[in-house]
């Protein structure tokens, strides 16, 4: 089904039911798994023969994104097969396992990523634990999306924003963007603290930006849905200049740059945005930089104006380096020395249950009901980890990931991996059939929006704020569905 016509539908079309039983499951794995193996041994292979690191690494890169594509060919989506959760984290880590292979092949192994840590302990040969990193993220992201897969069922069609865009109405849509809009004038520009509800603050940011999509998925042309979406962008982005956060600064474009893939598929047109949004990532990563050594490092004032960070970001230009910033981004989004260390760490120094799972329960109380609650920092915390560091965490001024999956193995060997990953998908797909049956229109579409969302970045998440996230983006939609609810504005224009 074209996506374009979806959009198109007042109710979004009618979702066919498509089964997906254990059988299914077992297939699909076994499928990938044993691909995947053979891949994977013969790199090992080659490894012991002398063929260099780099080159081995690139081909066991190649044998997670075979992996991960062949569930995806084999899960059964439907039309759902680009925007569901499980198929769209199959396809973004698909796509990672590529960029990781071809920046292997390009900047090599990067162990001197790891090298650098006195504190962190090797194996030897080193390819193995790359390896071993590698094996435990892709058999994670399997876990999870077989699981999201099992526990939906036959309803996965439901689950796609992108057949359902007009079943939203306008009005909501504008008022939760407005009031996002807001939010983050009053936290940015004028510094008010929301205190215990600054939680509920930030959520209004995620739920402003899929309501972007939302209004302007209504459009008729594509260029008018391509452009609306970005001006409703801009705002948001600029209010993030000073944060010298990425995700901030270009998650409000997320809705747009959906909107032009679905809407321009000539491969001329993917391509041109591929390069642009490649050097607009380069150019982003030498801003960022500006920002924290001038802000974070240089003078500790974090309430630097936007405009003086962007003068000073303009006149530094001339004198940077894009491929060094292609370099370093490059080397930001492979998270596979991350891996490696994260799981050598764990195999060396031991299991770490209590730092890794014990945060949950605590976080999963409100600040407005636990105004004293410690700021949970599991990034410091994997920092403090690397370097050895034994002091408090409000001395960690830098946060590391530690990767998803992992992170599940530090908590708790290969059986963390495994109930950790299929918790994980079990718990989204019952926040997203819960969302469905409770607020079919804006409810359940934003949902949907955030878990697609979250597979764009999602080895970067801490198990901490994976699990939690799906709590508090599920109470906030309550909340705002009720509070719709209590005051007349409708929120669902299906029947179904």
């Amino acid at each position: 089904m074209n996506p374009r016509k979806c959009i198109g539908s007042a109710h979004g079309p009618s979702c066919r039911p498509i089964s997906f039983s254990i059988e299914h499951a077992a297939k699909a794995l076994l499928v990938a798994g044993s691909i995947y193996a053979i891949i994977v041994l013969l790199a090992l292979l080659l490894s012991r023969v002398g063929v260099e690191d780099q080159f081995c690494l690139a081909l066991v890169h190649a044998a997670g994104a075979t992996a991960l594509l062949l569930f995806w060919k084999l899960g059964r989506w439907g039309n759902a097969r680009y925007s569901a959760f499980g198929a769209a984290l199959l396809l973004v880590g698909c796509g990672f396992r590529v960029h990781a292979l071809l920046d292997a092949l390009f900047y090599g192994a990067r162990l001197e990523n790891i090298y650098k840590y006195s504190n962190v302990p090797l194996p030897d040969p080193v390819f193995d634990l790359l390896l071993k990193g590698e094996l435990i993220t892709v058999a994670g992201l399997l876990i999870i999306a077989c699981s999201w897969r099992l526990k939906v069922g036959r309803g996965v069609e439901l689950y796609s924003f992108l057949f359902s865009a007009r079943a939203v109405p306008l009005k909501i849509s504008v008022l939760v963007y407005g009031v996002a809009f807001a939010v983050d004038v009053l936290r940015r520009v004028t510094g008010v603290s929301f205190g215990p509800l600054e939680q509920v603050a930030s959520l209004f940011f995620v739920t402003g930006i899929a309501s972007t999509y939302f209004i302007a998925a209504r459009r008729q042309s594509a260029i008018g849905q391509v452009v609306l979406a970005s001006l409703l962008a801009l705002p948001l982005s600029t209010l993030a200049l000073d944060s010298g956060m990425k995700e901030e600064i270009f998650f409000p474009f997320v809705p747009a740059g959906i909107l032009y893939w679905i809407n321009f598929r000539q491969l001329s047109a993917r391509l041109f945005v591929i390069c642009a949004a490649a050097i607009v990532l380069a150019i982003s990563q030498l801003y960022v930089h500006n920002v924290r050594e001038l802000s974070w490092r240089s003078t500790g004032d974090l309430d630097i104006p936007t405009t003086v960070l962007v003068a000073s970001f303009v006149y530094n230009l001339q004198d940077a380096q894009l491929m060094d910033a292609l370099d370093d981004i490059s080397s930001r989004v492979n998270m596979t020395t991350a891996h490696a260390i994260t799981v050598t760490l764990a195999d060396q120094n031991g299991y770490e249950p209590g730092a890794v799972f014990g945060l949950i329960p605590a976080s999963v109380v409100p600040r407005i009901l636990w105004p004293g609650k410690p700021t949970m920092q599991p990034g410091a915390m994997h920092t403090a980890r690397i370097l050895g560091i034994p002091g408090p965490l409000s001395e960690i001024s830098s946060s590391t990931a530690a990767g998803f999956a992992t992170e599940l193995y530090l908590g708790g060997w290969w059986i963390g991996v495994l109930l950790g990953a299929i918790t994980f998908g079990w718990l989204l797909a019952t926040a997203q059939q819960w969302a469905h049956r409770f607020g079919r229109g804006f409810g359940h579409q934003t949902l949907c929006f955030v878990a697609l969302y979250w597979t764009l970045r999602f080895d970067e998440k801490h198990v901490v704020y994976a699990y939690t996230s799906i709590l508090f983006v599920t109470i906030f939609i309550w909340m705002l569905v009720k509070t719709a609810t209590v005051f007349g504005i409708r929120h669902t224009l299906t029947s179904r």
